[in-house]
């Protein structure tokens, strides 16, 4: 057979490359053979340190192949800290191989790098006292910025990667811990879509359960690795559980995404967040990122029953008067976070019927301070409070007592439209509350209630092992029966009060306090009645069995009526002594002084009761007709006092006689002297 030009042309050729490839292969096995990639170590330690301005250690053995990756595995490795953050590393490793295709490189001078396969990352994160963290400078000693565009511009086109495998890491920023971390990223190139598998599981602090999260995003990078566009991302995972059975999924997603380290921003235009039952969308901002960062956005929270959402964290709210109550949970705002203060404003959060708006900022979020200015359409505080168990005895705690406010600091102001407390009604509430230093005080407290106003100021003083309360309060034209009926479901008095109190107390529950109560009340009632005593029929029946009438078959109105009603009182703990008690109406005039017992709700007067004037002329007039009112502030008795009585009319009759017989002796006098 004859060969042509062509073919012989080709034949040897191909002896050539295939004698080439047999050299090259040949070189590299010598390579492989002789050369000792350990005997680089210094250079390579040098190298990196150059380049992070941080110490490299490359304790454990590095292993080379060179067909068909060149590739190079190392392990044990170590990179320390900067000066001030301790002799922990920055971070180290287990192993770590990477390979880089031979052919591209050889034929084409292309590099073409492929998996990059790191095993046991140690990566810890930290701050020093002045807030720079461990990971600032670590292109360089200096740590000073490049100036823009100058990043890309050094590092030059990114270079083709086969992709990134992190098994069984681990990073810690503060209590922060993210263990068993597995990261996967595919295809690596400028302009390409790239996606990215991870999975951990985070505990927020030292002790705590973990919880699992697992994320998955497609991410564009460009040729410096500098900024990022993700098409999708998804995050999903698992609070840890609050009790048995309890554990509640949640899931993360955004359909867009940006991350640019140059400019050190992030964006999230539009996210959704569900968390058990609960639904949030929002948008999220970030700016500087590697330094102190700072996020912006807003969120909505889709109306929701917070009591079962609750139960399906596995957090149990106590019951409540009102079965509906917490049933109805919705909120929407802004936000902005800055360490170590978030700010809320255009925040509109409704629970059941009740709506705040207004703007909050917690200032300090390891210290819970913070500063308000909310509004609120009504609150019915009492739907809140737990049911009346009469039938079952309160058990005394033994658990130690707290003092909440002494770390309590707090600026703010809360209006309300309609409120419901203790059973009483108010309206047009405006209060004032600050805290600091275990001292709470709430200036002004002003409010319209039953016809009136009050207003007011309320001090708690935690500073000591026992606290303290001072209220100042004063009340103008209240109607006294409605507020005594949703106060203490009674109507006892009626009228129109004005009221002043100024009051002191010591003791931690309520009675403690009424059993330390001091200070000193004064009040004046018109036009209104005393229900449950008629003191005109009383007195009446005392002088019909004084003067032995026949007692009338009437048992009176039930009532006391009065043009007037003013009393003061001083208070010694929990004592309160009258001694200037006056009622007067057309037919009354009654003056009086007595002891109420706060705590006992026990009651002792003795009244001076006067009729100046009867409706009746079989009722003659007394100058003063003695009356005890005993029993309790709900269930008082009043009893003439006849023994007192009896004294009053034999001490008039002496008196009659007296000036009888002193005004017989004058006449007889003045005869003698013969006027």
């Amino acid at each position: 057979m004859r060969y042509t030009a062509p073919m012989r042309t080709m034949k040897w050729i191909g002896i050539t490359l295939a004698a080439l490839v047999v050299l090259i292969a040949a070189l590299l096995a010598s390579v492989v053979a002789f050369v000792n990639p350990n005997d680089y170590k210094p250079q390579i330690e040098q190298y990196a340190s150059s380049a992070t301005g941080r110490a490299l250690s490359l304790p454990g053995a590095i292993r080379l192949s060179v067909f068909p990756w060149i590739a190079l595995r190392l392990g044990p490795a170590t990179l320390g800290n900067p000066p001030g953050f301790g002799r922990q590393p920055f971070a180290s490793v287990r192993h770590v191989s990477l390979r880089v295709k031979l052919l591209p490189l050889l034929l084409h001078r292309r590099l073409e790098i492929g998996r990059i396969e790191i095993d046991g990352l140690d990566l810890r994160l930290e701050r020093d006292a002045a807030g720079r963290g461990n990971w600032q400078g670590i292109g360089g000693t200096s740590g000073t910025a490049a100036p823009p565009g100058a990043a890309s511009e050094g590092l030059g086109a990114l270079p083709q990667l086969a992709g990134i495998t992190l098994t069984d890491g681990r990073i810690r920023y503060g209590t922060l811990l993210a263990d068993h971390v597995d990261l996967d990223v595919g295809h690596l190139g400028p302009g390409v879509e790239v996606p990215v598998k991870l999975s951990l599981d985070l505990a927020t602090h030292p002790g705590t359960p973990a919880f699992p999260i697992a994320a998955s995003f497609d991410f564009t990078p460009d040729a410096a690795l500098r900024r990022f566009r993700f098409a999708t991302l998804t995050l999903h995972g698992k609070l840890p559980p609050k009790a048995p059975g309890a554990a509640a999924t949640w899931d993360f997603s955004a359909p867009g995404s940006s991350l640019d380290l140059h400019a050190q921003t992030a964006e999230v235009p539009r996210f959704t967040l569900h968390l058990a039952d609960a639904r949030i969308t929002g948008e999220l901002r970030a700016t500087g990122l590697l330094g102190t960062p700072r996020w912006a956005g807003g969120l909505h929270l889709d109306p929701l029953s917070l009591r079962q959402w609750l139960d399906q964290l596995g957090m149990k709210l106590p019951r409540t008067r009102d079965a509906k109550a917490l049933t109805r949970l919705a909120v929407t705002t802004d936000f902005a976070y800055s360490a170590p203060a978030i700010h809320l404003s255009n925040l509109d959060w409704q629970l059941d019927e009740t709506e705040v708006r207004g703007s909050a900022t917690i200032t300090n979020l390891a210290t819970h301070a913070a500063t308000f200015d909310l509004s609120a359409n009504r609150i019915d505080l009492d739907r809140y409070r737990s049911p009346d168990s009469a039938s079952a005895p309160a058990t005394p705690s033994t658990a130690p007592a707290t003092d909440p406010l002494k770390g309590l600091s707090l600026d703010g102001r809360l209006a309300i439209g309609d409120l419901r407390v203790a059973g009483l009604h108010l309206s047009q509430v405006r209060i004032g509350v600050s805290a600091s230093g275990g001292v709470l005080r709430v200036a002004p407290a002003n409010a319209a209630l039953y016809g009136g106003s009050a207003t007011g100021q309320v001090t708690i003083d935690d500073r000591t092992a026992v606290p303290g309360l001072r209220v100042t309060e004063k009340l103008t034209g209240v109607d006294v029966a409605r507020l005594l009926q949703d106060f203490a479901q009674t109507r006892r008095l009626s009228g129109r009060a004005n009221l002043s109190a100024t009051l002191a107390a010591r003791g931690r529950g309520t009675n403690a306090m009424l059993r330390s109560l001091s200070g000193h009340v004064a009040a004046n009632v018109t036009g209104g009645a005393i229900e449950g005593i008629d003191l005109w029929s009383d007195v009446n029946h005392a002088i019909s069995l004084w003067q032995h009438h026949t007692l009338s078959t009437d048992s009176g109105s039930g009532r006391t009526r009065f043009d007037a009603l003013s009393a003061s009182a001083t208070l010694v703990d929990g004592i309160a002594t009258t001694k200037d008690l006056t009622i007067a109406s057309r037919t009354l005039r009654v003056t009086g002084e007595g002891t109420t017992n706060l705590p006992t709700r026990a009651i002792d007067y003795r009244l001076q009761v006067r009729i100046p004037s009867s409706p009746t002329a079989s009722a003659p007039a007394l100058a003063a007709v003695p009356v005890m009112v005993t029993g309790t502030l709900t269930a008082p008795k009043v009893s003439p006092d006849l023994e007192g009585l009896a004294k009053a009319s034999f001490g008039r009759e002496l008196r009659q006689r007296g000036d009888a017989l002193k005004k017989k002796l004058e006449e007889k006098l003045k005869s003698l002297l013969g006027h």
